[in-house]
């Protein structure tokens, strides 16, 4: 080595070595006491948790069983990885680069050798399929659909053997998806069936075929949908017509068998299993919950009726409709957690993915500390470990828990909690407020995320499924009609409340956190002052409620549902109401330091909502910073970006609630 060289890098390693030792002791008390006693766990880097170079998973089998695809980092960025099953087969890896927020999602094609995997390079949501041929050596990935703007989803994969998949596009009409049938070894596309402009959804069948599609009763968003069967000669049947407000998921489509496998709300307040007899539209209740929506269901490869289905009233439950798999996947359990395959007795397994012979499994086996992928051979009962055990995990992180409060008019609201590691009382409190509003919280094993590194940092944090969230009844959702700017924002204030009550949160450093519909009630926290917030951190948060309708994506169709909960904008008084409600209109109240971050190409939330908010609090002289990423959209997902963001949030609570920081992360230097 030249002594240029070693000059060169002594220098650098001088250089990280001074910004690694800038981390920031806590300022809390109770933070301050907790690590005086050598009670707090180890600071982590803040990469640890959002760049993670050694973290694998999403594991799948090939139809044949003999193959399997999973994620990985393949050099400074995500990719593909693919090996065989049986021995130590040898690894080869595809750099795919970012697939941003639409994307992520991967496919075996039925021929086991062509991967289909998605992407959403820029965050705007024109989602492109790419398919990588597995044994072509260096051949380039192939885009299925290249028409600039054009949405590409995929659909279904053809018969076992094939190379030929589904997929449906916008590219003819933005507003439309039509069904095509591409072929990956050909590198064609064929349309096979051409929307009018009212069909949501096309359904491919057991014979892995165009089976039927859901179709809208007219151009209004919210108008009846109707499930229709395809009938020998190319004509449609009808076998359900339901409301623009229920349910109805078509699960399996079974022609041959006649019939199907639906999750359904119809006439019922939480939506139930349903099996349906397609001669006779007879339906069959096959599972409910008291106090839930099914969540899932598990179906075999192929034909055949649901094997379980999964519900998540506090932790996630899997009840086993199939005596055979459960016994098969009790057993591999039993055996992976006597060979320390798992670190402890898990509180769910599920199949993830399934050979089409149906005797080969991943199967997802999930702990307070842990989510293992294990591979389960059902012939002989061999099972094996795919992913890394994170040994520390139990020793670092915390646990996270569910929990149930009485709003103060009666209604249940449950959510999940997480208590730093080493705090015995009460800690500072990050408030993170999940979008949607039609979505929830669900529970998630202690694992290197984001919510991970607040507990680390010495924040307990707290997620609430208030009213108007999903997944406990239509009611719970209605119930947050015209109250986004009232009562909802209550549920979230008596949520924090209840934390406090518990010696959970310390009510004078208490932070809000939130995207999308968070962020715009992170901004409503901040107006209301329910507590002594202390800061606030929105990401692609509304500000302008008007404005989000008005530049409403042309593919959404579900309009009706924005009218009903928050006001219809083509009425002059709900126009009104709704940009009285929307925090635009209270900015002046904001006294509470706030980071504010956005991504370019956001097409739900346009980004002059954040620039209106930052230049309003700028021109009255209130504390706010604001990150723009250029090249995302409806949130940060390229792990640089990811850094970035979570460096300044780890600053910025540090500063507001007394919690400790990492400081300056060498992954910073990383080029991009």
């Amino acid at each position: 080595m030249s002594l240029l060289r070693i000059t060169a890098a002594v220098g650098v390693a001088t250089v990280l070595l001074g910004l690694g030792a800038c981390s920031t002791p806590p300022t809390h008390p109770g933070l301050v006491g907790a690590q005086a006693g050598g009670q707090l766990p180890p600071l982590l880097p803040v990469r640890r948790f959002v760049a993670n170079i050694d973290a694998m998973g999403g594991y799948q089998l090939s139809p044949s069983g003999e193959r399997l695809m999973w994620q990985q980092a393949v050099g400074l960025d995500i990719g593909i990885a693919v090996r065989n099953v049986s021995g130590n087969a040898a690894v080869t890896t595809y750099a795919t680069g970012n697939m941003g927020r639409r994307g992520g999602n991967q496919y075996w094609l039925g021929d086991s050798r062509q991967v289909v995997y998605t992407k959403d390079p820029i965050g705007d949501e024109n989602t492109r399929l790419l398919v990588q041929d597995t044994q072509a050596g260096t051949l380039a990935p192939w885009t299925v659909i290249t028409t600039p703007g054009a949405r590409t989803v995929f659909v279904g994969r053809g018969a076992e053997g094939s190379s030929k998949f589904f997929v449906a596009s916008n590219q003819r009409d933005r507003s439309t998806l039509d069904l095509y049938e591409a072929d990956a070894q050909t590198r064609s596309v064929r349309e096979v069936a051409r929307s009018d402009g009212t069909v949501l959804d096309w359904l491919i069948g057991t014979d892995r075929q165009l089976a039927g599609r859901v179709r809208q009763l007219g151009r209004e968003d919210g108008a009846d949908r109707v499930v229709e069967l395809m009938q020998a000669g190319g004509q449609w049947r009808v076998l359900k017509t339901v409301g623009g407000f229920d349910n109805y998921w078509v699960n399996r489509l079974d022609l041959a068998g006649g019939k199907a496998w639906v999750i359904s709300s119809v006439g019922r307040d939480k939506s139930a299993l349903l099996e349906v007899d397609l001669a006779t539209g007879q339906e069959r209740v096959l599972a409910s919950h008291d106090t839930v929506d099914l969540s899932s269901t598990i179906l075999p490869v192929g034909r055949g009726a649901p094997l379980a289905y999964v519900v998540e009233p506090g932790h996630p439950e899997i009840k086993w409709l199939d005596s055979a798999w459960q016994r098969d996947v009790d057993s591999a359990v039993q055996k992976a957690v006597s060979g320390q395959l798992l670190p402890a007795q898990p509180l769910i397994t599920r199949p993830q993915s399934i050979s089409a012979d149906n005797q080969r499994v991943v199967l997802r086996s999930v702990g307070e500390f842990d989510s293992a992928e294990l591979l389960l051979d059902r012939r002989s009962g061999q099972v094996s470990r795919l992913n890394p055990l994170q040994a520390e995990a139990a020793s670092v992180l915390s646990a996270q828990q569910p929990f149930s409060f009485k709003a103060s008019d009666g209604r249940t609201i449950h959510g999940y909690v997480i208590r730093p590691r080493g705090v015995t009382g009460p800690a500072p409190l990050v408030v993170e407020i999940h979008g949607g509003p039609w979505a929830r919280d669900s529970w998630s094993p202690a694992v290197f995320d984001t919510r991970q590194l607040l507990a680390n940092r010495g924040y307990a944090v707290i997620m609430i499924n208030y009213r108007g969230s999903t997944g406990y009844g239509r009611e719970h959702i209605w119930a947050a009609d015209g109250a986004y700017f009232g009562r909802l924002q209550q549920d979230i204030a008596e949520g924090v409340q209840w934390a406090v009550d518990q010696r959970i949160a310390d009510p004078a450093r208490i932070a809000v956190l939130g995207g999308s519909f968070g962020g715009f009630s992170v901004l409503a926290q901040l107006i209301q002052k329910p507590h002594n917030y202390r800061c606030g951190v929105d990401v692609v948060g509304v500000a302008n409620w008007p404005r989000v309708v008005d530049n409403w994506p042309p593919f959404w169709r579900n309009r009706h549902w924005f009218a009903r909960t928050f006001g219809d904008v083509n009425k002059p008084e709900e126009r009104a109401q709704l940009l009285a409600n929307s925090p635009v209109s209270h900015l002046d109240k904001i006294t509470a330091p706030l980071l504010v971050i956005h991504g370019g190409n956001d097409i739900r939330v346009l980004k002059q909502d954040s620039d209106d908010v930052v230049a309003a609090l700028q021109k009255l002289g209130r504390p706010v910073d604001y990150l723009l990423f250029a090249d995302e959209g409806h949130s940060i997902s390229k792990w640089r970006n990811r850094l970035a963001m979570w460096r300044t949030i780890e600053d910025k609570l540090a500063t507001c609630l007394g919690g400790r920081g990492a400081g300056f992360d060498y992954y910073q230097l990383m080029p991009r």
